[in-house]
C-alpha cells in the first residue's frame, strides 16, 4: 500500500469513529497544483461539526496527525472537509 492510500485508511478510521453516518462518508484523493495529496472528505450535513469540532480544535488535531505522518513520507498533504450539499453549492456556483 502507497502512502497517500495509508494515510486515506488512516483518515477513514478516525472519521468513521467521531461521526453518526459513517456510511456516507467519502473521502476523494488528488493532487493540487503543488504536488500535494490532496483530501477532501464530504459527509453527511449533521456530521460535518463533529469532525470540525469546537473552534476547529478537531480537524486541526487531525490535520497535524495527517501532517506528521506525511512528512515521514516525504509528501505534503492538503484536508478539506464539507457536507455534499455545500459541494454542490460551490459547483452550482463556478458554473455561473
Amino acid at each position: 500500500m502507497d502512502a497517500p492510500e495509508a494515510l486515506r485508511e488512516f483518515l477513514s478510521y478516525v472519521v468513521a469513529n467521531l461521526i453518526d453516518h459513517p456510511q456516507q462518508a467519502t473521502i476523494a484523493i488528488g493532487t493540487n497544483v503543488n504536488g500535494a495529496v490532496t483530501y477532501r472528505v464530504q459527509l453527511a450535513q449533521e456530521d460535518v461539526r463533529h469532525v470540525i469540532g469546537k473552534n476547529g480544535m478537531t480537524i486541526s488535531a487531525i490535520r497535524a496527525l495527517l501532517n506528521t505522518a506525511a512528512a515521514k513520507h516525504g509528501i505534503k498533504i492538503s484536508l478539506k472537509v464539507g457536507s455534499a450539499r455545500e459541494e454542490d453549492a460551490e459547483a452550482a456556483a463556478a458554473a455561473e
